[in-house]
């Protein structure tokens, strides 16, 4: 039975991580793509890919392309949500300026 080694990644590591990622990610938004696992994503920035996937581990990689794509579904909802609020809202006000009338 062989040991397995666990590669702890240091504060450089990581920061070398997260700078890349965020280069890659600035290349995916400039060509208007947002997973960052999808085929669209497969033929843009393919130099930074590698980067990426070589200077982060690849958990990391799985959950930063997936918290990319929620990030963005998450505003969105909210962004919906603050429509229909301000849509109720105005509704509100009508009925009740009709109410006084």
């Amino acid at each position: 039975m062989t040991e397995e080694t666990v590669h702890h990644p240091s504060r450089a590591d990581r920061q070398k991580c997260w700078k890349v990622r965020d280069t890659f990610f600035a290349c995916l938004d400039e060509h208007k793509v947002l997973d960052a696992s999808s085929p669209e994503a497969a033929n843009v920035c393919k130099d930074l890919r590698k980067l990426y996937e070589g200077a982060c581990m690849k958990s990391w990689v799985e959950y930063f392309n997936k918290r990319r794509v929620l990030e963005v579904e998450q505003k969105e909802i909210l962004e919906r949500m603050r429509a229909q609020h301000q849509a109720v809202e105005a509704r509100a006000a009508e009925a009740k300026a009709k109410a006084k009338a």
